[in-house]
């Protein structure tokens, strides 16, 4: 494929009629691409190609030419500086809006003393603070990035009580895919002792004995777990994980 290195002009002027009136003072924007040679297009197209969360690559498609550039965006400074001011207007006045931007932060490579001052809005000392499962775990998340292991696991303590027993199941569950096996085991007992045969608490001592690579255990705890489930869709991959446990298999 022939391949052509050519400036590419971006003009402020948007009523231009073709390159009769074209003025270089009027360009807002050069840049040097790579056209390349493709099969003849009578219409002129435009593709968006190789997107990413902050990028993509857009294609000018014309007679036999195509005109590649790529649209790099900011995401995260935009949506920080969005949040920012939502936060000081009507959407500040509910707990959530200030967890999901915590959270934002804590995701997407935001200053996490921020994140932390967000979070702790929502914990407490406004009128709509309120301490639940979801902010204190984001803020134990936050804690564990900081580097203060000690606080984040104390915080996680306090939240247990706090959580359904699926949000501690996935709690457990998180725990298991950081290696963290002993600590995952202990959340998975406490979740089975202060829900007792609710689903999946079952479930989630199977994951935590396989994960100690107990098949015996495992298997016990799934198939106290089958007669549990509450749909076929539970049932049926339980069943799935009893055949991958009895050849000794990870269901993790």
């Amino acid at each position: 494929m022939k391949t052509t290195r050519q400036p590419l002009f971006f003009q402020r002027t948007t009523a231009l009629g073709g390159s009769f009136f074209y003025d270089p003072a009027e360009d807002a924007l050069r840049v040097d691409v790579t056209t390349k040679e493709i099969p003849h297009k009578e219409q002129l197209q435009f593709e968006f190609n190789e997107v990413d969360a902050t990028s993509a690559v857009a294609s000018l498609n014309w007679e036999k030419k195509q005109v590649p550039f790529k649209i790099e965006v900011p995401v995260t400074d935009i949506v920080l500086a969005d949040i920012r001011q939502k936060l000081q207007a009507q959407p500040g006045f509910n707990r959530q809006t200030w967890e999901q931007a915590a959270n934002f932060a804590l995701n997407n490579g935001g200053d996490l003393d921020e994140a932390l001052q967000w979070i702790d809005a929502a914990i407490a000392g406004q009128f709509f603070s309120q301490k639940t499962f979801n902010n204190l775990s984001i803020k134990a998340q936050i804690l564990a990035k900081q580097g203060k292991t000690a606080e984040a696991e104390a915080l996680m303590e306090e939240a247990l009580p706090l959580g359904t027993v699926f949000q501690v199941h996935g709690y457990g569950r998180q725990l298991i895919a950081q290696g963290q096996t002993d600590k995952a085991m202990e959340v998975f007992q406490w979740n089975a002792k202060n829900h007792k045969n609710t689903w999946p608490v079952h479930y989630g001592l199977a994951r935590a004995y396989s994960a100690k690579g107990d098949h015996k255990s495992t298997l016990k705890h799934l198939k106290i777990a089958l007669q549990n489930a509450p749909a076929q869709a539970n049932r049926d991959r339980v069943q799935a994980n009893i055949e991958k446990a009895e050849k000794g298999e990870s269901i993790n």
